[in-house]
């Protein structure tokens, strides 16, 4: 009987994640389809429809992570911000793979789910029909390291270039630190820290050390054109245990799937808008000003895990909780349940259906590795 349970909670991740994942020929066939038809309509059509595309996508997201688990949200700081849809740069923290869902859950609320455009790590480009869907909406591919170098920057430049000229309404998110940050991986935080010493930079402990080139780029080549920062500050409930003596001890972010097995009930989410014209051009001095930012983030993660009664488990400034209805996410619920019908009720459906999945993998593979260097 306990078996039988376990199996039964499990499929709390596992059917979502069929879901998501299963549903993604027919929307990879759909874009694609449409980007061949709006080759000869100007592009702000094209651009249109993909954001709808997108944020239907995201919407099927948000109903799983959210409407389904009931996971309560709560906001922090200016996030009246939201209710007056803008051109921003999304900056935040990243210490798990749910930050990206996080994104979707602001973006959301601000009436902006479509704008969203990422910036990732180089080799996600090859993750099959994504990589390529999220090249062809927007996001930009950043090599790490000494593989950052000018022709990546003048590609990144282009594509902001662009965005900036065809006036693109755009949520840029991007993740200063270049990877997760993990508690229980204490050679990687070590390692940030002594990166800092050397720059002559404060610290961090709840952070790590943010990489500001790519940043730095995306401010540059969005100015005129984005409103403003949002600098974000995420802490999720129920990722850190609490000792006798009253400390806290800080333990890894729930994932994806630990997310839809019910193991965070809270999403603590601090919003602070900075305008993009207060943001210095020098890179030196972009370099201890995006620092400072994560100062302050540290200073008010080190705030939530504290032992202090007064200061544990909240973060700082005024807060609210922002519920979502359910009619936000339904109807994409319903959408990709009808696009489903035909793979399950025909046996032309199903072979169309793999088709796509094999050859669309295969061409996004091809053009990420041959079209976009």
């Amino acid at each position: 009987m306990l078996t039988i349970l376990l199996h039964l909670n499990s499929m709390r991740a596992s059917i979502p994640a069929v879901c998501m994942l299963g549903i993604a020929p027919q929307y990879f066939s759909g874009i694609v389809c449409w980007r061949v038809v709006s080759a000869v309509l100007p592009e702000r059509w094209y651009r249109a429809i993909d954001d709808r595309i997108w944020s239907s996508y995201q919407r099927l997201v948000e109903f799983f992570f959210e409407t389904l688990t009931r996971t309560e949200i709560i906001l922090y700081g200016d996030y009246d911000a939201l209710e007056q849809p803008e051109n921003v740069i999304y900056l935040c923290n990243h210490q798990s793979t749910m930050d990206w869902v996080v994104a979707d859950m602001m973006a959301i609320r601000a009436g902006c789910l479509g704008r969203c455009r990422f910036i990732l790590k180089d080799g996600l480009k090859y993750f099959p029909m994504y990589g390529y869907y999220f090249h062809l909406h927007g996001g930009i591919y950043v090599k790490r390291g000494r593989s950052f170098d000018e022709s990546n920057k003048q590609r990144i430049m282009r594509r902001l270039n662009n965005f900036r000229d065809k006036k693109l309404p755009i949520w840029m998110i991007v993740y200063p630190e270049g990877t997760r940050y993990k508690p229980k991986e204490p050679g990687l935080r070590l390692a940030s820290q002594e990166f800092a010493r050397k720059q002559g930079l404060a610290v961090l402990d709840h952070v790590l050390t943010p990489r500001y080139k790519a940043t730095h780029l995306m401010v540059q080549g969005l100015r005129g054109h984005a409103q403003a920062v949002y600098d974000i500050t995420i802490a999720y409930e129920g990722d850190h245990l609490k000792m006798p003596d009253g400390t806290i001890l800080r333990e890894t972010a729930p994932s994806m799937g630990e997310y839809l097995l019910g193991k965070c009930k809270q999403v603590h989410i601090h919003l602070r808008r900075i305008p993009l014209e207060g943001i210095p051009e020098d890179e030196g001095e972009f370099q201890q000003w995006l620092h400072g930012i994560f100062l302050d983030k540290d200073r008010m993660l080190q705030d939530f895990y504290s032992a202090d009664p007064e200061k544990q488990g909240r973060l700082h400034g005024d807060s609210k909780r922002s519920p979502l209805g359910v009619m936000s996410t339904l109807p994409a619920f319903l959408f990709a349940c009808t696009l489903m019908v035909p793979v399950v009720m025909s046996p032309a459906g199903r072979q169309a259906y793999w088709r796509t999945w094999i050859g669309g993998s295969l061409f996004g593979f091809f053009w990420m590795k041959f079209v976009t260097r």
